[in-house]
């Protein structure tokens, strides 16, 4: 149930941040009628901007209210470029504000999380929670809209599916990866995640997105058990020793309905639901975390962990973009007002027509050989992600990314004109990035640095995927939908060549996919972990962490999936660790 007030001040457990993990959580815990769960959210209930709902409204949705838009300081390692880093802000988190792709990832990643240390994580001990967290809802109206009703449950809350609506050119992107030795699949989310086909998106039978909010959540918020307070600022966890050891015993926060500062009591556990960027930032604020940025910041040092922050790993993207036929693009439709308002009226009609489809529905992945990694300086920093797709391929309907570079003369986004964009993910990157600190106070954002392409290997695989990407658009089944010269390439332009030129081109308008992990690593101790394998913050009673700051390796699929998984899984183990199964 909803409350803004400040009714009651203990529950059993209190979770921050109501975002995929949040909310998954906490509905698995209140099934237990005997537990009372309390979610504290920063933003709104998202029915204060409802495009949300709407698959091709994605880009309206990105810089509203559902929206943190974080920005990154000058990156070095992209030319000192600050990039705006989207994070859903509201009820339901970044599944408000995603673009609705659904992925597991290979079965050769969980796999390795076990054999870091991590017991029980392992493909096949995973695998269920995947299933339970989703459901199919078959739709074919394209080629390559297939699955394997064996990868999903009957009734999981996440209900994935196809758009109705399909551009030509996006089924001829998925048979042009055959020119890149990516051939088409039945189903890529039971442990092998290399192949081509249409991408299951997070959408029900109606044709509307699927978040945590609407398929957790809305179902169940009569519980009276589980209470959900949003415009709910969590300032710090209270930690307090108690018969000789370190305990998490609540919260701190600002309820902004109120204007009043409020505790309140977990007498089982906190649980840290914050995502990537500020569930370490709330670690650090509560004074655990690198001593050095405890110091700097005044902030009383409780427990000293120099790994809270550190080791993020993120996928960004990057295209090759091309002039197209009219109808063959959503340029038009983004473009013209009448049209968008056409496009709209017939979605509300009866939820069909372009904006059924998000600007990017297809998707490829890509594994390489021995022989490719060893040729790209990869084969030993990779050595334990081989078996694995090390990069993505996407297709846009649209211009994208619409960001020009800064460095380089780019052909502009005419709006008299359609265009395709050829796109390619980084999956394994080498590179790391770290959030820390920018002030003492949550009101003021973190500092996020992503730190894509520092590493030589990363550059190198980010150019070989360049070249493929104009491999992929010279394919006639897939150049026969654009316009122009030299199959249509507008950007960066065929006279872009040497290496040195079209990196620069990458580093100038790469664009994050909003996937970023791993700063509070599930790991040993000693091996740099921040939680232990039951995601219990180590040193630290009562406190646990569950979203993907805890992935001590990237999926190399998006991962709103593993999100849920963890949650899912999560669930079940603090249910077995109080005995409420």
């Amino acid at each position: 149930m909803h409350e803004n007030g400040g009714m009651q001040t203990n529950y059993d457990f209190v979770i921050v941040g109501g975002g995929a993990a949040g909310l998954a959580l906490t509905v698995r815990l209140s099934e237990v009628e005997s537990q009372t769960v309390l979610v504290l959210e920063a933003g709104q209930f998202p029915e204060i901007v409802k495009a949300y709902t709407t698959p091709g409204a994605g880009q309206q949705v990105l810089g509203t209210d559902l929206d943190w838009g974080f920005s990154t300081p000058p990156q070095e390692s992209l030319g000192n470029r600050t990039i705006t880093y989207h994070r859903g802000r509201g009820v339901g988190g970044s599944t408000l504000v995603n673009g609705l792709t659904y992925g597991r990832g290979s079965s050769s990643i969980y796999n390795l999380w076990q054999d870091l240390g991590n017991e029980g994580w392992d493909w096949d001990s995973v695998l269920p929670y995947f299933e339970k967290s989703t459901s199919f809802v078959p739709v074919d109206v394209a080629p390559y809209q297939t699955y394997n009703a064996s990868a999903y449950s009957d009734n999981g809350p996440i209900a994935l599916s196809y758009p109705t609506y399909v551009y030509d050119s996006s089924t001829a992107f998925i048979e042009a990866l055959g020119s890149v030795n990516v051939s088409t699949v039945i189903d890529l989310n039971l442990g092998n995640n290399i192949g081509a086909k249409q991408e299951p998106l997070t959408l029900d039978a109606q044709q509307q997105r699927v978040s945590s909010y609407d398929g957790y959540y809305k179902p169940v918020r009569t519980r009276p058990n589980l209470i959900v307070r949003p415009l709910s600022q969590v300032q710090q966890v209270i930690l307090e020793m108690r018969d000789g050891s370190l305990a998490a015993t609540g919260i701190v926060y600002s309820d902004m309905a109120s204007g009043t500062t409020l505790n309140v009591t977990a007498s089982k556990e906190v649980i840290l639901s914050a995502g990537v960027f500020q569930t370490p930032q709330l670690l650090m604020l509560s004074g655990i975390g690198p001593q050095e940025t405890l110091q700097s910041f005044g902030i009383s040092e409780y427990l000293v962990n120099e790994n809270v922050g550190r080791h993020m790993q993120d996928h960004f993207y990057f295209s090759v973009i091309a002039r197209a036929q009219t109808n063959s693009s959503a340029s038009q439709l983004y473009n013209r007002v009448d049209l968008m308002q056409a496009a709209q009226q017939e979605y509300s009609a009866n939820h069909s027509g372009p904006l059924t489809t998000p600007i990017g529905p297809t998707y490829g992945f890509r594994q390489l050989s021995t022989e490719e990694l060893q040729s790209l300086g990869a084969a030993e920093a990779l050595a334990n992600q081989t078996a694995q797709a090390q990069f993505e391929y996407l297709w846009e309907d649209i211009y994208y990314p619409a960001v020009p570079s800064m460095v380089l003369p780019q052909y502009p986004d005419w709006k008299n004109e359609s265009f395709i964009s050829v796109t390619a993910a980084l999956l394994s990157p080498v590179s790391r990035g770290n959030v820390t600190l920018q002030t003492n106070n949550i009101q003021d954002a973190p500092a996020i640095n992503i730190n894509y392409l520092e590493s030589i290997i990363d550059q190198q695989i980010a150019l070989f995927m360049f070249r493929s990407l104009r491999t992929v658009l010279s394919q006639t089944v897939l150049s026969q939908y654009t316009v122009g010269p030299n199959y249509g390439e507008v950007v960066p332009g065929v006279d872009v060549k040497d290496e040195s030129t079209i990196l620069e081109y990458i580093k100038s308008t790469l664009q994050p996919v909003w996937h970023a992990a791993g700063t509070c690593r599930m790991l040993p101790l000693d091996e740099g972990g921040v939680v232990d394998d039951r995601l219990r913050v180590y040193g630290v009673d009562g406190l646990r962490i569950i979203d993907a700051s805890i992935f001590p390796v990237i999926p190399d699929n998006h991962i709103q999936g593993p999100v849920y998984m963890v949650a899912e899984k999560a669930a079940n183990m603090i249910k077995e660790d109080y005995n409420l199964n």
